[in-house]
């Protein structure tokens, strides 16, 4: 873990990320007070989640294609810097009247971070020696624990001392300061191996060559198994991990009992959880495969639930809440890793553009489907269904996910052949 913060890109990459995230989290707790102080609607309230969703199924996909054209850095550099400018259109809300422009921020700024993340994903094994590709992950995840303690804390207090503005002036200042810390990063030299055809000159045919190129990034996540047994595995968690989402605060109220600060011990309690998961996996996660990491996280995860189920608890909720903090990491990271070492550098973009296009749209649905089935079903029976799904894609993992540490890429012959498949 030490060794990885000596380097001093991933170093740059890892402030950026815990600085921008931080004024991420700060909105995220501010901002739905505000939209509900000046509307008096839940349903205005949520819609802006809503609208934060959406871009991911929308764009989440076609952005990998982009990603894997432009230098990486770069981008992730002006996605900030465009960001900072989108933020401070939220002073204008001041009114119901004018509450559409927190639709349309919250629309346009998920879309800018459809770019960055996985221009990320895909920059940080350029950064970092083989060796410690798990460490930066696990690092990586540390930092979006930290943000979400320090985040939420920060924002309610200059809700409460300066107002919304003070927040959004915040926000939009971490994402230049994020940027700042990008442009001293000094990343390997881009090579772009996706090139137009000299003929490729009108917009037709440049649109056509994305097009394409998107095709061949969601073959080779298909054709690939290695690919395909990452997305099945995660796309089965994440299903159950919605469910929990949408539904944990209807159960920590109407079955548990606990009332609202209880709950904000809760999520104080994962962030801290998530903290002690990040330091363990960078500490010992290489000297496990990703397989394990995966497997057994999602195991304990799915057993952690369910004893929090039986025994919901104040006691039990908040100890199990700082307990699966742990294993969520080592799933997380686990998974991700995979991602990057099964898939070659020219592809990164677009399978980790269609990998957040999979995680927007299982919100969307698993969120809907929970939401609409909870009055009938119920909401403990629901969660119980989450915990045994974690459980079997634990297994899944375990049986699905290659056994080594290190995984080869792909070779350049599968990504060509593929490729070709598409453009013929």
């Amino acid at each position: 873990m030490i060794a990885t913060f000596r380097n001093r890109n991933f170093s740059l990459l890892w402030l950026a990320g815990l600085i921008s995230i931080t004024g991420n989290w700060m909105l995220i707790a501010a901002l739905p007070f505000h939209i509900y102080s000046v509307t008096g609607s839940a349903l205005a309230t949520s819609a802006w989640l809503m609208a934060y969703i959406l871009p991911g199924v929308l764009f989440g996909s076609v952005a990998g294609v982009f990603i894997d054209r432009w230098d990486r850095r770069k981008t992730m550099i002006g996605v900030s810097l465009l960001q900072m400018i989108v933020i401070p259109l939220l002073l204008l809300v001041q009114s119901p009247e004018w509450i559409w422009i927190v639709y349309v921020v919250g629309f346009l700024e998920s879309t800018l971070s459809n770019f960055f993340g996985p221009a990320e994903s895909a920059l940080l094994p350029t950064l970092v020696g083989e060796e410690h590709l798990v460490s930066a992950n696990s690092l990586n995840s540390l930092n979006d624990n930290l943000a979400r303690i320090v985040g939420p804390a920060i924002g309610g207090l200059l809700l409460a001392t300066w107002g919304l503005s003070s927040v959004v002036i915040a926000d939009a200042l971490s994402y230049l300061l994020a940027a700042v810390l990008i442009v001293l990063i000094a990343a390997p030299p881009f090579v772009r191996t996706v090139k137009d055809s000299d003929r490729v000159n009108t917009v037709r045919a440049k649109f056509t060559g994305v097009w394409t190129e998107w095709v061949a990034g969601l073959r080779l996540v298909a054709s690939e198994r290695a690919l395909a047994s990452v997305f099945i595995v995660l796309g089965t968690a994440l299903f159950a991990d919605a469910i929990m989402s949408a539904l944990l605060v209807v159960f920590v109220q109407d079955d548990a009992g606990l009332n609202s600060t209880q709950f904000g011990w809760m999520l104080t309690a994962r962030g801290v959880g998530g903290l002690i998961g990040g330091l363990l996996v960078a500490q010992i996660g290489a000297k496990l495969s990703n397989r394990q990491l995966t497997g057994w996280g999602l195991l304990i995860s799915g057993a952690l639930m369910l004893v929090m189920l039986a025994q919901p608890t104040v006691i039990v909720l908040i100890v199990g809440m700082a307990l699966i903090g742990v294993p969520a990491i080592a799933w997380i990271v686990g998974a991700q890793t995979q991602l990057q070492q099964v898939t070659a550098d020219e592809y990164r973009g677009r399978v980790f553009g269609a990998f957040g296009t999979t995680v927007s749209l299982l919100m969307l649905i698993s969120s809907a489907l929970a939401g609409g089935s909870a009055d009938w079903i119920g909401v403990t029976t629901l969660l119980l269904c989450a915990a045994i799904i974690y459980i079997l894609s634990g297994l899944m993992a375990l049986v699905m996910l290659k056994q080594s540490v290190q995984e080869p890429e792909p070779s350049t012959p599968v990504a060509q052949t593929v490729e070709t498949q598409v453009q013929a």
